[in-house]
């Protein structure tokens, strides 16, 4: 039993440098631009997003109301969502062409995996029964030009205009010729729609806390740590072998 205990021990302080590392997101959580709800603005809402690109389609700059982020109503009232991270979240119309993307300041490193979650819900007003599907995805900029390298769909009959729910999408380890490899992570959340002819964009997404995770690189062992590890081998019973150098063996 002594002998099993001190293996998965070992097993364990191996298995602690797979743990995950979170990359900051600029205004993860969509508290900012500033916005308050009064009379004039009873939606609290405002229509620009700090930190992040918007894509609008068939508006102008004048009309720009298409994304922006808005305040959760107080606990009391109906149309309150219940798990929102903070104070505010996000909103995006469910038209195809609209989109908030961020590029961020870390890349794809070699040897990491990549894990993005978002919170995903919709207003009441969405339709019920239409086809929108909502992609959260991660990408990157090939000579300016955006490459998705994976993402994951949400259809509005999963979510509800109450409560988020978490959408994940991941990628695998990044491997040094990928063409992604030491490129600036991107983020993108973009309605889509698996029936064009159904009445798309009568509804608005709402998008909250938004998470980046990497796995960590494994440090390289020191001699103080190979030490260690040999030590808790022999003592869990496991036989090290060392061998010599084939010119110090004999004939």
């Amino acid at each position: 039993m002594a002998r099993m205990s001190k293996a998965v021990g070992l097993v364990l302080v191996f298995s602690a440098s797979a743990s995950a590392e979170s990359i900051s997101v600029p205004n993860f959580s969509f508290e900012m631009p500033p916005v308050e709800r009064n009379e004039q603005n009873p939606f609290g809402a405002a229509p620009f997003i700090d930190d992040w690109d918007e894509t609008e389609v068939g508006l102008t700059d004048e009309d720009h109301q298409d994304t922006g982020v808005f305040i959760n109503t107080e606990p009391q009232e109906p149309d309150h969502i219940t798990n929102a991270h903070q104070d505010r979240l996000a909103f995006i119309q469910s038209f195809i062409g609209n989109d908030v993307r961020q590029a961020l300041a870390a890349v794809f490193e070699p040897g990491r995996s990549y894990s993005l979650t978002v919170a995903v819900g919709t207003s009441f007003i969405f339709p019920a029964g239409a086809t929108e599907e909502l992609e959260i995805a991660l990408f990157y900029f090939d000579g300016g030009v955006e490459q998705v390298i994976a993402s994951t769909f949400v259809a509005g009959s999963e979510v509800n205009p109450t409560s988020l729910i978490d959408v994940n999408v991941m990628i695998p380890e990044v491997a040094p010729g990928d063409a992604w490899a030491n490129e600036p992570i991107g983020i993108l959340i973009r309605p889509s729609v698996t029936d064009p002819d159904d009445g798309a964009g009568e509804g608005f997404w709402d998008v909250d806390h938004v998470r980046l995770d990497a796995s960590a690189l494994a440090p390289a062992m020191s001699a103080w740590g190979l030490l260690a590890a040999t030590l808790l081998m022999t003592a869990a019973g496991t036989t090290v072998i060392r061998r010599r150098p084939a010119s110090a063996r004999g004939a």
